[in-house]
């Protein structure tokens, strides 16, 4: 899959685009050259994003966890014919090596093609790969091997026949040379043309027709040559098995003339298997990670039920810990907030990850989403890989991040920011939250800002949402044990967001966050005044 230009790079790395791009990776080549060509989905092909989905859907409602593993054993088995295809177009005689892959490739691309039934989204190519699958039958002897079979040509089975006749000959004319010979030194026999004679068992000279080849202090190796009789055989046999490679060439040059004449609908067929592939790559994808198509819409929103950040589901789930489903609706830009360690950045990421999944058009990690296509989705601030280095300072950077995103031309751009301006003064970084929410209203940008700053929502005039926090503040077990106490606090938090209708008191889940890592009594007590005055 293509993130360009959906996505910059880091933005891509922070959404979980690298981790979507193996979780739904085809099996096959063909379903790589496929997979490699996918772009998102642009503002007005929200039906074919939707089609799209639904299709993945389907397939993945139809077909239970041990068919499409099946379906990806068959995709990762089969050979890779495009360059037999292609050699075959351009009046190449192809080997017995790529008419093998090209019966496999027929036979694979019918099986898989059947198995659809109706669900296919190309069966383009199926009447050739049946004609060249029914003109290669013959030679399937093997899955490893190809048989130019008598059957292909019936001068062939004639040429076949003389062949064996002229070896029977030469191999008779032979055997009683080599017999004559064994029979003069003495021997019961002699098996192969070159033999070892010891020299304390020669007496006199060697027979006729057997030369030296090489001698040693107590043996001699020695060859029987070919007698008149013997040549006379062989030559028969020699022009036998001339004939015999013409004719296996001949039916080589007629299968590929087959296989060219067909080479635009194969290519074609090649296509819609790659295709096929990446369906069921996607359709596992959906079964798996229990995913739904979503509803796609032409106005800027992005709403969803219960969706998962897959990326930290799968570590989290690895960890023995899972994950809490988010439910959110954007249309504008708004404010998140929340304690620390309280998952606002999951919260982005989740919007993220599945505007990108719906821009690829594929079922969403969600029970219900709906959402537009967007031009251009972003991340700024928190987790972003500078790719700006040298002597700027963080927050340099984020600026100069920021004018970036802003200069494209994006008419519909999601953008999800994470503690931008966290690193100048609170009273200078509010105001530039209130300034960057005011041009993305102004570009008519959906999207969410997380900060830690109080005041933003009510001075922009957009929707506050916050996540719920801690339930409970657990106790401060004995010793140091970091661990213990992050797995406490995240056992006592909730991390669902609900909209706050106005601003709130601030909390101290940070100061109880202090507390619970071990700092001492009097420094949180001490933090709790300062909070109240």
């Amino acid at each position: 899959m293509n993130a360009k230009p959906l996505l910059d790079d880091a933005s891509a790395h922070v959404l979980g685009f690298e981790w979507l791009t193996r979780a739904v990776a085809p099996a096959s080549p063909y379903g790589d050259r496929c997979f490699a060509e996918l772009k998102p989905f642009r503002q007005g092909e929200e039906a074919l994003a939707q089609t799209r989905a639904q299709m993945i859907g389907a397939v993945a409602q139809r077909f239970d966890d041990d068919r499409l593993s099946a379906l990806h054993a068959e995709f990762r088995s089969v050979p890779d014919a495009a360059g037999a295809i292609a050699q075959a177009s351009i009046g190449d005689v192809l080997d017995d090596v790529q008419l093998l892959e090209l019966l496999r490739f027929c036979r694979t691309f019918e099986r898989v093609d059947a198995t659809f039934d109706g669900l296919s989204p190309a069966a383009v190519g199926l009447r050739a790969t049946r004609a060249v699958g029914e003109v290669l039958a013959p030679g399937a002897g093997s899955e490893t091997g190809f048989y130019l079979a008598d059957r292909f040509d019936g001068d062939l089975a004639s040429a076949r026949e003389r062949l064996g006749r002229d070896q029977a000959e030469l191999d008779a004319v032979r055997g009683r040379e080599i017999e004559r010979v064994a029979q003069q030194l003495g021997r019961d026999e002699i098996a192969t043309d070159e033999f070892i004679l010891m020299r304390d068992d020669l007496q006199g000279a060697l027979p006729s027709g057997v030369r030296v080849v090489r001698e040693a202090p107590a043996y001699l190796l020695c060859e029987i040559e070919y007698g008149d009789p013997s040549l006379g055989a062989l030559a028969r046999r020699d022009a036998a098995a001339d004939d015999v490679a013409e004719h296996e060439e001949r039916v080589r040059s007629n299968l590929s003339a087959v296989v060219r004449e067909h080479a635009t609908a194969l290519d074609a067929a090649a296509r819609a298997f790659g295709e096929l592939d990446v369906i069921v790559a996607a359709a596992r994808f959906t079964r798996r990670y229990r995913c739904a198509p979503p509803a796609m819409r032409a106005t800027p929103v992005l709403a969803f039920e219960q969706a998962r950040f897959l990326p930290l589901e799968e570590e989290l789930a690895a960890a023995g810990r899972g994950f809490t489903p988010l439910d959110l609706e954007l249309h504008d830009p708004a404010v998140l907030t929340g304690p620390n360690m309280g998952g606002k950045s999951v919260a982005l990421q989740t919007g993220g990850f599945v505007a990108i999944c719906a821009a690829f058009g594929l079922p969403v990690p969600a029970k219900r989403a709906s959402l537009a296509l967007f031009d251009q989705i972003a991340w700024l601030g928190l987790g972003r890989d500078g790719q700006i280095g040298g002597l700027l300072s963080s927050f340099a950077r984020e600026v100069v991040e920021l004018k970036e995103v802003l200069a494209r031309a994006s008419p519909r751009l999601l953008v999800f920011v994470d503690e931008f301006a966290r690193t100048t003064t609170p009273h200078e970084g509010r105001a530039l939250m209130v300034a960057l929410l005011e041009r993305l209203r102004q570009r008519g940008a959906c999207g969410m800002l997380a900060t830690h700053l109080a005041g933003i929502p009510k001075t922009a005039g957009v929707r506050h949402f916050a996540v719920r926090g801690v339930r409970e503040i657990p106790v401060n077990s004995a010793g140091n044990d970091v661990g213990g106490a992050l797995m406490a606090l995240a056992d006592s938090m909730d991390y669902t967001i609900a909209e706050v209708p106005a601003e709130e008191a601030p909390r101290g889940d940070a100061i109880a966050l202090t507390s619970l890592l071990g700092m001492d009594r009097e420094f949180v007590e001490s933090a709790y005044r300062a909070l109240l005055e």
